[in-house]
C-alpha cells in the first residue's frame, strides 16, 4: 500500500513539474539573453495546402486585412539560388514583348530577391508567396514584385540612373564635409511616349499575364482617385458645350491646375476567369510604374 501512496505522490509531481517548468525555463532563457522576460500571445493558424488562385484573388489575398505576412528563405517553386535566372529571364520576355521598352537586359544585375508568405487568418488554405526585389543595368533601375507560383512579374517600377563614373562634387552645408556624388542625366524618352502606345503597352502586359482588357481609361496620375468622377463630369459637361473631348480634358486640366502636357497614365481593368483587378500604368520623364491599385 505503502508503494501505491508513493507512486501517486510522484506522479502527482512530475505532472505539476510538466506543467510549471516549461514557462519558467522560458524565462530563464529570456532572462540570459536579452536581460528580461516576455511572454507574447499569438494566434493559433493551422495551415493547410496552398490552393491555385487566379491573379485577381492574389492580388484581392494581398491587400485583405484578415492576411497575416512571414519572410521566408525560400519559396515553394523558387529559392535563392533559382530566383535571380527566373527574374532575368521574365524581364528579357517583357523586353522583347516591349512592354519594357528599351531595357539592357544583357548587362542586367539582380541585386536583392526575397520572398514573402501571405496566409488568410481566417481562411489558411488561401495563401501566396510573393518576391520582392530590384535589378540594374548601366542605364536603369527596377524594383519588382513576382508570383512564385507562376514566375510570373506582377508589377514593376523601373527609373532612369546616373551616367556610370560621372560624379559631381557636393558639400553638406551643416558639417562642411565635402563628398561625391553621381548626377542624375534626366532622360525625356518616356516623354515621348503617347496614350496609344501606353494603351498598347498595357494590353500587352495583360496577356503576359493572362488576362483580358475589361476597361481603361487616361487620368491625371496628380489627381486624387475619389476626385476623377468630378473631373470627368466637367469634361463631358464641355463636351456638351460643343468642345471635343481632347479640348474638354486639356480645358478641365487647367481649370484643376494640372499640367495637360502629363496625362501619360492609364488605370485599366484586368480580367480573369474568378473577377477583376485595377492596374495603373504610369509615364513620367524616366520613370515608368506598373501595379496593382488595390483600394482608394
Amino acid at each position: 500500500m505503502k508503494n501505491y501512496v508513493i507512486a501517486g505522490m510522484l506522479f502527482l509531481l512530475l505532472t505539476g513539474a510538466s506543467l510549471f517548468l516549461p514557462s519558467r525555463v522560458l524565462r530563464w532563457q529570456d532572462e540570459q539573453r536579452t536581460g528580461k522576460s516576455e511572454t507574447e500571445e499569438v494566434r493559433e493558424v493551422v495551415l493547410k495546402e496552398q490552393i491555385s488562385m487566379t491573379l485577381s484573388e492574389k492580388l484581392k489575398l494581398r491587400g485583405q486585412a484578415t492576411v497575416n505576412t512571414l519572410s521566408l528563405v525560400n519559396g515553394k517553386n523558387y529559392n535563392k539560388d533559382t530566383i535571380k535566372d527566373q527574374i532575368k529571364k521574365e524581364l528579357e520576355t517583357l523586353a522583347e514583348e516591349e512592354i519594357l521598352l528599351d531595357f539592357d537586359t544583357e548587362l542586367l544585375e539582380v541585386i536583392e530577391a526575397n520572398v514573402t508568405f501571405y496566409v488568410d487568418m481566417e481562411d489558411s488554405e488561401k495563401s501566396i508567396m510573393l518576391w520582392d526585389g530590384y535589378v540594374q543595368t548601366p542605364r536603369w533601375s527596377l524594383s519588382f514584385w513576382m508570383d512564385d507560383e507562376t514566375g510570373k512579374i506582377l508589377g514593376f517600377t523601373r527609373a532612369g540612373r546616373g551616367e556610370p563614373g560621372n560624379y559631381a562634387e557636393a558639400r553638406d552645408s551643416e558639417t562642411d564635409v565635402q563628398y561625391s556624388v553621381t548626377s542624375v542625366t534626366v532622360s525625356k524618352y518616356y516623354l515621348d511616349i503617347t496614350a496609344e502606345q501606353l494603351e498598347e503597352i498595357s494590353r500587352r502586359f495583360s496577356g503576359y499575364l493572362g488576362c483580358e482588357v475589361a476597361a481603361l481609361s487616361a487620368y491625371w496620375s496628380d489627381l486624387p482617385r475619389k476626385e476623377e468622377e468630378f473631373f470627368q463630369k466637367e469634361v463631358e459637361d464641355l463636351i456638351r458645350k460643343g468642345y471635343t473631348e481632347e479640348e474638354a480634358e486639356r480645358k478641365t486640366a487647367l481649370a484643376w491646375g494640372l499640367d495637360p502636357e502629363e496625362t501619360k497614365a492609364l488605370r485599366v481593368t484586368l480580367e480573369d476567369e474568378a473577377g477583376t483587378v485595377d492596374y495603373t500604368f504610369e509615364a513620367w520623364e524616366d520613370v515608368f510604374v506598373v501595379g496593382a491599385f488595390l483600394s482608394d
